[in-house]
C-alpha cells in the first residue's frame, strides 16, 4: 500500500513536472515565429493568377507596352509686325496659304479665317477681303491680249504708264523681252501723251553691275522721243515684289498727283504684277487712311505661250509686299 502511494506520488510529480517544462517553452518561443491565427478567408494572391487554359493553341503572352507620354501640339510663333497681333498674322498667313493651295476649293475655309479676323480687326479684315478678290479676280478674270491697249483712262498726268524689268544681258544690255515690254509701253504713252512714264528694275548683269534695268529702259525711251522730265527710274529692285514697293513709294512722293497705274509687262507676267501693285495701293489705304491710286488698266507683250506664275508661286510675293519679314 505504501509502495503504491509512493507510485502516485511520483507519477503526479512526473507530471507536473512535464506541465512546467511545457509551459515555459511556450514562454520562450518570439512572437514572430508563432503560427498566424487561423482564417476563414483565401489568402491574398501575392503573384497574378495562372489563367485557364483555353482550347487550342494559346498565343505567347503581350509584353505590357509602356502608356506614351501625351505631347504637346507644336505651335508656331507669329510675332507682331506692322499692325499685326500675334492672331492676326497667324490668320492672315493661314488665309493666304488657304487660297495658294486650293483658290475655289478652299473657299469656305477663306471665309471662316475671315470672319475670324473680322473679330479681332475689322479694318484689317476688309483690307484682305479686298486683296483676296483682287488676287481671285487676276486669276481667273483677268484677260490680256498682247498689244492691245487700254480704253478709258485718266487722259492727263493722273495716269502713269509702269514698266516692270526684265534681266538684262551679262553685258548690260536688253534683252529681247525687255525690248517687247519697251514697244508696249511706247504704244501706251502714244496714245495717252500726257501720261507720266515710271520704270523700274535694278542690276541683273552679270558681267555689269552698274547697269540697271531702269537705266537702260530710260535711256531707250529717250532715244525714241520721250521727254526726260516725264521718266521715273526705280532702280534698286530685282524682284516684282520690289518693284511695286519702291516704284509705289516713290509715285507717292514724287508724283502724288498719280490716279491711275497701266500696268505693263510680258503677258504671262501681268495677273503678278497687276496683283503686286494693286495690293500695295491697298496696304496704302489701311496704313494712311486712303488709297492712292489703282491698276486701271495694262497692256502686254506677246511672250509667245508663256504660263502664269501659279497661285503657290505669287504667295511668295504676295508675302513679300506686306509681310517686312520677306
Amino acid at each position: 500500500m505504501r509502495r503504491k502511494r509512493r507510485g502516485l506520488s511520483l507519477l503526479l510529480a512526473l507530471l507536473v513536472l512535464l506541465g512546467a517544462t511545457v509551459a515555459a517553452r511556450g514562454l520562450l518561443i518570439r512572437p514572430d515565429r508563432q503560427a498566424a491565427p487561423y482564417a476563414t478567408a483565401e489568402p491574398i494572391a501575392t503573384t497574378a493568377p495562372t489563367p485557364a487554359p483555353t482550347a487550342g493553341p494559346t498565343a505567347a503572352p503581350e509584353t505590357p507596352q509602356p502608356t506614351p507620354t501625351p505631347q504637346a501640339e507644336p505651335t508656331r510663333s507669329y510675332p507682331p509686325v506692322r499692325g499685326y497681333s500675334e492672331k492676326t498674322y497667324r490668320l492672315v498667313s493661314d488665309l493666304v496659304y488657304t487660297y495658294a493651295a486650293k483658290q475655289d476649293a478652299g473657299i469656305a475655309e477663306q471665309l471662316k479665317l475671315l470672319e475670324e479676323l473680322k473679330a479681332e480687326d475689322v479694318a484689317m479684315e476688309e483690307q484682305w477681303r479686298e486683296i483676296l478678290e483682287y488676287w481671285r479676280y487676276v486669276n481667273s478674270n483677268l484677260t490680256v491680249q498682247p498689244g492691245v491697249i487700254p480704253e478709258g483712262l485718266a487722259e492727263d498726268d493722273s495716269l502713269c504708264v509702269v514698266v516692270l524689268g526684265f534681266q538684262l544681258e551679262p553685258d548690260g544690255s536688253m534683252a529681247e523681252e525687255l525690248r517687247g515690254r519697251c514697244e508696249t509701253a511706247l504704244a501706251c504713252l502714244s496714245r495717252y501723251p500726257r501720261a507720266l512714264l515710271a520704270v523700274t528694275g535694278g542690276g541683273t548683269a552679270f558681267g555689269n553691275r552698274s547697269a540697271t534695268e531702269a537705266s537702260a529702259m530710260a535711256a531707250w525711251f529717250i532715244e525714241h522721243g520721250v521727254a526726260p522730265e516725264r521718266i521715273f527710274r526705280e532702280d534698286a529692285s530685282v524682284t516684282t515684289a520690289h518693284n511695286a514697293i519702291y516704284t509705289c513709294a516713290l509715285l507717292r512722293e514724287r508724283a502724288p498727283q498719280v490716279r491711275q497705274l497701266l500696268i505693263v509687262s510680258s503677258d504671262y507676267h501681268l495677273p503678278l504684277g497687276c496683283l503686286l501693285f494693286e495690293e500695295r495701293a491697298i496696304l496704302y489705304a489701311y496704313e494712311e487712311g486712303t488709297k492712292p491710286f489703282k491698276v486701271a488698266g495694262w497692256a502686254g507683250w506677246d511672250s509667245r505661250g508663256v504660263q502664269p506664275d501659279s497661285p503657290m508661286m505669287q504667295k511668295t510675293y504676295l508675302w513679300s509686299v506686306a509681310d517686312p519679314k520677306y
